[in-house]
């Protein structure tokens, strides 16, 4: 409903001003009638020209179907001109026909005596010939530019879709990734922990089909992707147990915001898999989601205490896992997000990332 009234009142404008521009045609063509013609007054000029001139706007709505049906860049070009000079020369006939015809109607016999139709209709003729061609090439202009602006917004909607289709294929790339590793986990438990193996295969039956539920989606509420790093990291914390340790801080008016999907999930994995699981002592992993400014600002930090053999390289499965990302958050955001790893510090891992807000 909307919509329709948004166009209903764009084609009023569009009336409005055509009416604007052929009252000011008709005051033109007035005073270009009363100079050829010395004895004609003013006023008779301006209704001479208001009859002519009203009648030509609306049979310029059948040149403009013409237009339509006589493609400039599909047709002939000899055939082009060909028909528009004999159809510049039937409108211009059919016109001055009207034209008169309905002066006649109104006035009798008395518009031989008012104008002298002898010495006008040549150059009225001519006159209504190049308003043919004059209106033809508006109307051809609008139509150009109509159908470059219908091509632009079609290569528009061809690229969201090109995009929207490579951010689904590589969202897909990562179910497989994380459900691999869960499954390893589990396996790790079987034989050590069989209720507790049995635990978390309920986990991650949840997780599974939190993980369905958004398969299609490339945004969801930051709740969402809260709740899905929940069930996963119960999963891992029931393989580590007191060796893991989860911080968090959230901002809480940040929770209803659209966030991309599967974003902290691989990153967690990834300090979970090339953290803590490669300490004796374990470790500690810290996400922080804030507001500053008109950017949500996400960390991730995985500290895991004085051990040499923990490993932090961007390597095999974590490489595959933060190039995924990158790939998506260029898709989605272009240049406005940031991204910075940072192991500066000796056992810290760092990740953080910055995504535009829209108000």
């Amino acid at each position: 409903m909307e919509s329709k009234n948004i166009l209903n009142a764009r084609k009023s404008k569009i009336i409005l001003w055509a009416f604007i521009l052929w009252t000011i045609w008709v005051l033109f063509y007035a005073l270009v009638m009363y100079l050829q013609v010395a004895v004609m007054p003013f006023w008779i000029s301006l209704i001479a020209s208001a009859n002519y001139n009203y009648l030509f706007a609306l049979l310029s709505i059948f040149i403009w179907k013409i237009c339509k049906k006589i493609p400039i860049d599909r047709t002939n070009k000899i055939l082009f001109v060909c028909y528009h000079f004999l159809l510049a020369i039937f409108f211009s006939a059919l016109w001055l026909f009207m034209s008169y015809g309905f002066w006649y109607l109104s006035e009798g016999e008395r518009i031989f005596e008012q104008v002298n139709v002898r010495e006008i209709i040549g150059w009225q003729f001519l006159f209504g010939m190049i308003q043919y061609f004059l209106v033809g090439g508006i109307f051809y202009t609008i139509i150009y530019y109509r159908n470059l602006k219908q091509k632009e917004i079609e290569q528009a909607e061809l690229k969201i879709l090109t995009r929207d289709a490579e951010l689904k294929a590589l969202k897909l790339q990562m179910n497989p990734h994380f459900l691999f590793n869960s499954l390893n986990s589990i396996n790790a438990l079987i034989t050590k922990d069989p209720a507790s193996a049995r635990k978390m295969i309920s986990q991650l039956s949840e997780l599974l089909r939190m993980s369905l539920e958004s398969h299609d989606k490339l945004l969801i509420s930051l709740k969402e992707e809260l709740d899905l790093v929940h069930s996963y990291l119960a999963i891992e914390q029931m393989r580590f147990e007191d060796k893991m340790k989860f911080n968090e801080h959230i901002d809480a008016d940040l929770l209803t915001r659209p966030f991309p999907a599967m974003l902290l999930q691989p990153l967690l994995e990834n300090a979970v898999k090339h953290g803590i699981a490669n300490t004796r002592s374990g470790g500690t992993i810290s996400l922080s989601i804030k507001r500053q400014d008109n950017q949500l600002v996400g960390t991730v930090v995985n500290e895991t205490g004085h051990n040499k053999s923990a490993k932090f390289s961007i390597t095999e499965s974590n490489g595959i896992s933060i190039n995924n990302i990158r790939q998506r958050l260029d898709r989605m955001y272009g240049n406005s997000y940031d991204w910075k790893i940072d192991h500066s510090e000796e056992n810290k891992f760092k990740v953080e990332f910055k995504l535009p807000l829209s108000d």
